[in-house]
């Protein structure tokens, strides 16, 4: 039974996958931070009601609640190793070197390719388009609702962790 449950989460991860992919593709200027959320959400009731087809017999309730729970936390890993190479900035500079000709950069060309004025113009971009906040024509930046909803999340986390810095 183990070994079905394996092949099952296996299954669904590479399908979530896929059609993340899928939707890329279709929509190649969409955040794709959006469309891995939009995905695991829209195709979660559809992974619970798999039971039969990954383990060849229907599950009771608390098996198929189980089944889309394991789904949506599986889309959690999707959307974390998708954001971890642009989001890390020790695996965004091992990125850059593997890029870069001969396998090597000066710190004045790493910067040039990914300094901090970079990176946060980038977040700003991504947080745009997520519709988090706004960046007005003279540079002022302003939270939107739903950036103010997602901060306050964040923020709760945070306190529940005892986070004080993100380094």
């Amino acid at each position: 039974m183990v070994m079905r449950v394996v092949f099952a989460a296996l299954f669904l991860f590479g399908l979530q996958a896929v059609l993340v992919a899928i939707v890329a593709a279709v929509r190649p200027r969409g955040n794709i931070y959006v469309t891995i959320i939009a995905v695991a959400l829209a195709t979660a009731p559809a992974a619970a009601f798999a039971d039969r087809l990954l383990f060849g017999r229907p599950l009771d309730a608390d098996g198929r609640l189980f089944l889309g729970l394991i789904y949506l936390a599986l889309g959690g890993f999707l959307f974390h190793f998708i954001t971890l190479p642009d989001r890390s900035v020790t695996l965004r500079i091992l990125v850059e070197l593997l890029l870069a000709p001969g396998r090597a950069l000066s710190l004045d060309e790493l910067t040039a390719r990914y300094g901090v004025r970079r990176m946060i113009a980038s977040r700003l971009e991504q947080l745009q388009d997520g519709r988090c906040l706004t960046i007005g024509p003279d540079e002022s930046i302003t939270l939107l609702p739903g950036g103010q909803t997602f901060g306050r999340f964040v923020t709760a986390g945070r306190r529940l962790f005892r986070i004080t810095s993100a380094n």
